[in-house]
């Protein structure tokens, strides 16, 4: 099935061999787009590419903590019409203990990896007047975590780039939004909580139920549901909208 005119675009996803990317691909390539996944083993990162729904997909490997090693490899293996700016998560830890290293790291991972990505793929998308750019943040954006002090400070910075520059590139046709995941069940989310639950002395499993019933559609997030959303933004459905962030969360989040 193809959706208003993905047939032929090429799409990148960012981190798209688990989780959240995961789920982002293989909307993509159910909707008619070729995807690219990258990962950091180019092994798993082919496999996932081959096990993609359709045909034309393809993958690549590189290392987040080496920003120009991202542009240089995204643009070897463009041009792209759409792109998944997915990023690594930095180190769990309070901000006491944030060392200037660790936020150098993160800063690194979060940052200016998604920055050299998307330097990479902009002269294209400027010359085709067309283009979707789609990021993954944090429902951090709303309340900084204090368990995840490095992810919290650096998705704050990721946030006002995007902003920035979805009003620069607007004119040339190009949308740049984000989706802010609530409690999608990843092994990244499972890792957190288990941290969490040993700071507090508690059980994951008592953290889960505590969530659960926090949460008003009754159940924890799935790649997919955030792939859906993603596929939304790339398509021509979403040539209005540009410079928001939109929640996924199943009404977890309760500010307004």
């Amino acid at each position: 099935m193809t959706v208003d005119g993905s047939a032929g675009r090429r799409a990148l996803v960012l981190c798209g061999t688990r989780g959240i990317g995961l789920g982002v691909a293989r909307c993509l390539a159910r909707d008619g787009h070729s995807v690219t996944v990258q990962g950091t083993d180019p092994a798993r990162a082919a496999e996932t590419a081959g096990g993609l729904p359709g045909t034309g997909h393809s993958s690549f490997a590189c290392d987040f903590a080496r920003p120009d090693e991202v542009g240089k490899r995204v643009a070897e293996t463009g041009p792209y019409d759409v792109m998944l700016l997915n990023s690594p998560g930095a180190a769990a830890g309070t901000v006491e203990g944030l060392s200037t290293e660790q936020l150098r790291q993160a800063v690194d991972l979060m940052l200016l990896s998604l920055h050299s990505a998307v330097e990479a793929v902009l002269p294209t998308m400027r010359d085709n007047r067309w283009g979707r750019l789609v990021a993954v943040t944090s429902s951090s954006l709303a309340t900084p975590i204090t368990g995840l002090a490095a992810s919290s400070v650096v998705r704050a910075a990721v946030q006002s780039y995007l902003k920035l520059l979805a009003e620069s590139v607007g004119r040339f046709g190009i949308t740049v939004n984000h989706v802010i995941p609530g409690k999608i069940d990843t092994d990244r989310l499972r890792s957190v909580e288990a941290a969490g639950a040993a700071r507090a002395g508690s059980d994951p499993d008592a953290v889960r139920t505590a969530t659960l019933a926090a949460i008003p559609v009754g159940r924890y997030g799935t790649p997919q549901d955030v792939g859906e959303l993603v596929s939304f933004l790339a398509s021509d459905r979403a040539a209005y909208l540009t410079g928001v962030g939109i929640p996924c969360d199943g009404g977890y989040v309760r500010s307004i």
